[in-house]
């Protein structure tokens, strides 16, 4: 107080003062260390979380890959030796393409998260570096085409490619692309990738330096985390690969859109080229020329009267959907030698009233038991189901398996199978709404 005599402090006091500004500076410092340790931590976590990821994602992107080589040769009916049937091929296709989507939106989220905390200028990630220029050049690439990927093969199976060619061919192109710049990916960041998850899988914690050099372990709870991600996200994609493909059993389809019923007729329709037809018999013949000696030219109870088998076989669409059922009609092999076909005959173009047509090596429509079906479990076939007279190959996919059957051309030489008009966009093949009014066939 003014006018009292100033009292010189006491030294016990400048040394408490002194003492506890000391502790107040060291925890402060040991807060920073805590945070820069964190900070270390966290850049060493996410290195392994994307590379454990990636080598998930690599594994499964090769079995994609294969079942994508393998689905394509079978729906264009090209030919290969002792290769997997196309009941494994699409179960497998649809899977694991739906399996993939959990961790690819894992990885999105871990890179993108890098990606972030560098370009914000986090400290630790930035002590970190930036990836190369390519990998940051190719990168937009990559996630577009990935994402066209994934996005028009879901379309094409949700909706049954109701769009047409169009999705086709962007599923097509992006799938070339996504495996070519994946190719340079893996090239920059396979060998990394494989180091930190053999580590990281083998339980061994990830280190790191703090500004001062001193090493930092990673903290227990952050590998606890990526295990639980890891587990969540292929438990999530074995939920939907098996919901969207119906394997190991249909009664997991959960997701899939369309599946056949119990009833003789009850499983779905896909129609290409021209729509569903209203055949009149009346002026209906089934003609078979070509390369033989007798040409055909049937009515309906022609082919009625013929000798005629029943097989149990599987109808398997390129959408997703199976009809196991049990087909009544007549051998294609009775028709062909009733018409005398050559001795060197090696195909014939099969042909639809709806002007839809597909070419069949001999060996498919021989040696494989292929019908000429007129009955389906006992009915007789409805306007939906190809009346009067449909086209089933054993093994081959749906849209070769031709409805409404009006002529067979018995050929030589090189079979065209797929290639040729199947894949000229002037003439594309479409399906759903956009499908023109039936061009042929009865009124109503």
């Amino acid at each position: 107080m003014p006018g009292e005599p100033h009292l010189p402090e006491r030294p016990d006091a400048r040394v408490s003062r002194a003492s506890s500004g000391g502790t107040s500076d060291a925890r402060a410092g040991a807060r920073r260390a805590e945070r820069d340790a964190r900070g270390a931590a966290g850049v060493a976590g996410n290195t392994r979380f994307t590379s454990t990821l990636g080598v998930l994602l690599l594994a499964l992107l090769v079995l994609q890959i294969a079942s994508a080589v393998f689905f394509a040769l079978l729906t264009y009916n090209v030919g290969f030796f002792n290769g997997p049937t196309y009941d494994i091929v699409r179960p497998v296709h649809f899977f694991v393409g739906f399996a993939l989507m959990p961790l690819l939106g894992l990885k999105l989220a871990s890179t993108g998260w890098r990606f972030g905390r560098y370009y914000l200028r986090g400290r630790h990630y930035k002590a970190a570096g930036p990836p190369s220029w390519t990998a940051r050049l190719i990168a937009p690439l990559l996630i577009v085409s990935g994402i066209s990927l994934f996005a028009s093969g879901v379309e094409m199976w949700s909706f049954q490619n109701q769009l047409g060619w169009p999705w086709t061919a962007i599923h097509n192109v992006a799938a070339f692309t996504f495996v070519a710049v994946l190719t340079v990916h893996l090239f920059l960041h396979v060998v990394q990738a494989h180091r930190e998850a053999a580590a990281d899988l083998a339980g061994r914690p990830a280190i790191m330096r703090k500004r001062d050099g001193a090493p930092v372990r990673e903290p227990f709870g952050g590998r606890v985390t990526r295990r639980v991600l890891l587990g969540s996200a292929l438990a999530a994609g074995a939920a939907l690969g098996a919901g969207a493909s119906g394997w190991p059993s249909p009664a997991f389809a959960w997701l899939m859109p369309r599946r056949a019923g119990s009833g003789a007729l009850d499983f779905p329709v896909m129609n290409f080229e021209g729509g569903m037809q209203h055949v009149d018999v009346a002026v209906w013949r089934l003609r078979v020329t070509g390369e033989v000696d007798n040409p055909l030219a049937l009515t309906e109870d022609d082919v009625l009267n013929l000798p005629w088998v029943e097989r149990t076989y599987a109808l398997n669409c390129v959408t997703g959907w199976s009809a196991t059922r049990t087909w009544r009609g007549v051998p294609l092999s009775t028709l062909l030698a009733m018409a005398g076909a050559h001795l060197d005959w090696s195909h014939a173009d099969i042909r639809s009233t709806s002007g839809y047509h597909w070419d069949h090596r001999r060996s498919d429509l021989v040696l494989a038991g292929t019908l000429l079906c007129t009955h389906v479990n006992g009915a007789r076939l409805n306007d939906a189901h190809g009346y009067p007279l449909r086209l089933i190959i054993p093994g081959t996919v749906g849209e070769s398996n031709i409805k409404w059957v009006d002529g067979i051309d018995v050929r030589r030489g090189t079979p065209q199978l797929y290639l040729g008009e199947h894949v000229d966009f002037s003439n594309p093949t479409v399906t759903g709404r956009l499908l023109p009014q039936d061009p042929a066939g009865r009124p109503g």
